[in-house]
């Protein structure tokens, strides 16, 4: 087959990315689908691997480059780009190039560009890092320009881009599009959604006089006019001082020119022309069916497009994306979980058929509350919204969970439009009251009048039934359809719910009621954050203690010493089993790792190792434990927690009867046992969820083993990248999931990278919230207090709890936390997270320790650094760095 070495655009299109490149595929593209595209040609990436092997370029790259690191990028990159540089052009594809040079015009001037084979991917934006020449005349400029785009696949930024996103530099191969070169009065940038909010409805322009480059390059202050696809008017027009552009020079090359005051401040493009333009932008997106960048043109008062791209740093919609077109609002569940890194497509799916929102839902597209966005779960709280009342009630019981999400949601319901444009559905509302109006009859007579003592003990033994019968219907059901159907099946915690909420429900109510009337009665803040600390019988808790206690048996023993430090943390449980002697330790640590066996960082995702499967972030907690803390010092601290909140208890019913009666002294001391006895379940629930978990990631990767058996998957864990619809499918089928698990992972990577939104809108409008506070020390990182006191120390930044411990008296800086986390607070001095409320995990395990914590950092993690001197300020709200 003979090689292609020139492809003219209308001879290309999207499927030819290999050949031309994701700037040539995309150029082709548009050409062939009518757009206003410039003429022009690519010089195929065939004749760039001729031209690498003429030369024997792959040996002394794949040399040079097997030495590339961060530090030395410079130094390769220029012994690269020297030596193709100097290399000569195979006679064939030189010829080829003159022949297409000929047939669109030799007394053209053209813009040379770069199209790499991995630029403008789906995940990837390699914009700006190889390079362009414009203005090009003549043979030999036209050819030195080839060489020099080929050359440049090895800019410093490009070779660092490729190893930071783990593409292979010897895969990526260049094609270079020589393109008529237009000479344009105006010129700028595009973006059919705005790339600031995300809002897909708002098309944001850039304009400026001249070429394009001085905007790209950040040489000049663009008008940017803002419109809305919605009602097709112009929404914003910011006309700036264009003090210089950039224009084409005779017979080759650009120059900056000056421009007079007057045309300085005129408006670039008149509004018939933004809105021709925006029309444009709205037809090239249908086409590709996503958000464009586009780099566009205006010459003798004609628009061309000279590029489009996806936009790849908008953060996806949450899908399935809703039919109708009013407006629907979505709050971040990982957010409420704490933990915004992605999950996989089948820990989505357990968690949406876990929740009730969308019970009975049989595919992907039945999910009407429960979205997924880049690997993240949204809920679309639009059936709440529609009504006022319980706007308020959500908004603030957001509170709980992460103060900048409630913030968002009330910037965004106190819109003037948002009446107006939220989704309606009164059937909804009739659903709601059905599920909540029992729950709420429970928890009016657990606040009221029933006895709240016991509360721990009756969900200890409810968790130990559900999960034996959950269990036995799992293992009971053949492998197959089955065993999916019985997953399904018993996965449905609808019935929990019930059990679960009216005592949870109360907890809160009593902790909030007591706030206010100590504030009411009192006119001051200073029992009940000590009151809801050192709650007896929180599961997590609990379990922080027990961990302080094995620490306290491997310290006097230098057997258990050798196996937790041991680096084969997989046969770690073996072999404690396994010692002679330490038979006390043996007996306590097996009941530790069947009470909390299922516990991970992350562990909302089912694809996390569980530390039954892997328990070395336990091994480690525990030697920190063991190298940092004095013996019983865990114990210690808590029995002083819950003597002082016992105290505080009694202070503040005996303050209340001595000025307001005993009738008053009655109200406070029923919300003290209220709060005492049911809030300690807080953390409950989602033990239970994560024990059945547990139970049905063993099942699954029982039905994955089967799967690689019969090559429909590579590896058993590789089922946590297919989505639960996606499996039955598969094993009904028995098709191979291999590609789509490929796909997967690629898609994992990127979200990774992604940043998810707190609140985003069906429009894909990310809502963002700030604190608005005054008086803070300067400097100050502002945040919402959630466990009170006042600590400096010595911070331990940590995104992963398996990788690292931290030391008796530090201070715990954290994206986030979960039960996994849980052992490093024994340790901790006071806690700081990036997200989080006054209920979420580590606000309640800070408060039961008795540590000062201030959540909802924005970046917490990026502007504090592992051995910094901060104090935490847990009664106003702030951090502040005090010693670098």
């Amino acid at each position: 087959m003979e090689k292609k070495y020139i492809l003219f655009f209308d001879e290309t299109d999207k499927n030819d990315l290999p050949l031309v490149g994701g700037k040539g595929a995309n150029l082709g593209e548009m050409t062939l689908a009518g757009f206003p595209v410039p003429s022009g040609f690519c010089v195929t990436t065939e004749s760039y691997k001729d031209f690498l092997h003429l030369n024997n370029l792959p040996e002394f790259i794949a040399q040079i480059i097997k030495a590339a690191n961060i530090d030395n990028i410079n130094e390769i990159g220029d012994q690269i780009r020297a030596k193709i540089q100097q290399s000569a052009i195979p006679e064939k594809v030189e010829q080829e190039i003159i022949k297409s040079f000929n047939k669109l015009g030799v007394d053209n001037y053209y813009a040379v560009r770069s199209s790499a084979t991995a630029e403008d991917l789906a995940f990837a934006s390699f914009a700006g890092q190889q390079d362009t020449y414009l203005n090009i005349m003549g043979k030999k400029a036209l050819l030195d320009s080839v060489r020099n785009c080929w050359a440049s696949l090895f800019t410093d930024r490009a070779i660092l881009y490729r190893i930071q996103n783990k593409i292979e530099h010897e895969k990526v191969h260049m094609s270079v599009v020589i393109q008529k070169m237009l000479l344009p009065e105006v010129s700028g940038i595009m973006f059919t959604a705005d790339p600031i909010s995300g809002h897909r409805k708002l098309i944001s322009i850039d304009a400026s006089y001249g070429l394009g480059e001085a905007l790209v390059s950040g040489l000049v202050s663009p008008d940017i006019y803002r419109y809305n696809k919605s009602n097709s008017e112009i929404e914003t027009k910011t006309i700036a001082e264009k003090k210089l552009a950039i224009m084409p020079i005779e017979g080759g090359g650009t120059k900056k020119i000056e421009i007079t005051a007057e045309k300085a401040t005129s408006q670039v493009l008149q509004d018939l022309q933004i809105k021709s333009l925006a029309e444009l932008g709205m037809a090239i997106e249908k086409h590709y069916g996503c958000p464009q960048d586009i780099e566009w043109c205006l010459e003798d008062n004609k628009l061309y497009i000279v590029q489009s791209r996806a936009i790849t740093s908008l953060f996806p919609m949450p899908e399935p994306i809703p039919k109708d077109e009013a407006l629907h609002a979505y709050v971040s569940f990982n957010h409420f979980q704490v933990m915004t890194n992605p999950i996989s497509p089948l820990g989505i799916d357990m968690l949406r058929m876990i929740f009730p929102f969308d019970k009975g839902a049989r595919s992907a597209e039945d999910y009407r509350v429960i979205k997924s966005a880049a690997g993240r779960i949204y809920l679309d709280l639009s059936d709440i919204l529609q009504y006022k009342k319980p706007r308020e009630v959500v908004s603030s019981f957001l509170k709980n969970a992460d103060a900048l999400m409630s913030q968002a949601l009330k910037e965004l319901i106190s819109r003037p439009d948002f009446e107006a444009e939220i989704k309606k559905n009164k059937s909804s509302g009739k659903a709601l009251r059905k599920f909540f109006k029992p729950i709420v009859f429970k928890a009016v007579k657990n606040v009221t009048y029933r006895k709240p003592e016991g509360t721990v003990e009756f969900i200890k033994s409810y968790i130990d039934k559900r999960t034996k019968e959950a269990a036995k219907a799992i293992n009971n059901a053949k492998q197959g359809i089955e065993k999916l159907e019985a997953i399904y099946k018993s996965a449905d915690f609808s019935d929990d719910f019930q059990v679960l909420l009216p005592i949870m429900a109360p907890a809160m109510l009593s902790f909030k009621a007591l706030e206010a009337q100590e504030e009411k009665l009192l006119g001051e803040h200073k029992h009940v954050d000590i009151i809801v600390k050192g709650l007896e019988g929180n599961i997590t808790t609990e379990m922080g203690l027990l961990v302080g206690d094995l620490a306290d048996m491997v310290r006097i023993s230098p057997d258990l010493i050798r196996e937790f430090t041991n680096e084969n943390y997989n046969t770690l449980i073996d072999r404690i089993n396994k010692l002679k002697d330490n038979e006390k330790f043996k007996k306590n640590f097996n009941n530790f790792i069947d009470i909390y066996d299922m516990r991970a960082a992350g562990e909302i995702d089912m694809a996390k190792d569980r530390w039954i499967e892997n328990p070395e972030p336990l091994a480690k907690a525990i030697m920190s434990i063991v190298n940092t803390s004095e013996e019983g010092i865990h114990r210690k601290e808590y029995k002083e927690t819950i003597e002082r909140a016992k105290k505080a208890s009694a202070e503040l019913i005996k303050e209340v009867e001595e000025k307001h009666r005993k009738v008053k002294g009655k109200v406070v001391r029923r919300m003290v046992r209220v709060l005492r006895n049911y809030m300690p379940i807080r953390e409950h629930p989602k033990y239970l969820i994560m024990k059945l978990i547990l139970i049905y990631k063993k099942a699954f990767l029982e039905e994955a083993s089967l799967l690689v058996e019969k090559g429909h998957l590579l590896e058993e864990k590789d089922v946590f990248y297919v989505g639960f619809w996606e499996l039955y499918k598969a094993i009904k089928n028995n098709n191979s999931l291999v590609e789509l698990v490929k796909l997967r992972k690629e898609e994992y990577e990127h979200f990774n990278k992604l940043t998810p939104p707190r609140l985003i809108t069906s429009d894909g409008e990310e809502i963002k919230a700030g604190y608005k506070r005054d008086n803070l020390p300067e400097g100050a990182l502002p945040g919402m207090p959630v466990s009170s006191g006042v600590i400096e120390g010595i911070a331990r930044v940590i995104t992963d709890p398996s990788k690292t411990s931290i030391n008796k008296g530090e201070i715990l800086v954290a994206p986030f936390t979960d039960p996994g986390w849980t052992p490093l607070f024994i340790n901790a001095a006071g806690l700081v997270m990036e997200v989080g409320g006054l209920l979420t995990h580590g606000t309640v395990v800070a408060r039961e320790y008795g540590i000062p914590a201030v959540v909802g950092i924005t970046d917490a993690t990026k502007k504090i650094k592992t051995g910094q001197k901060i104090r935490v300020d847990g009664n106003a709200g702030f951090v502040l760095i005090i010693e670098e």
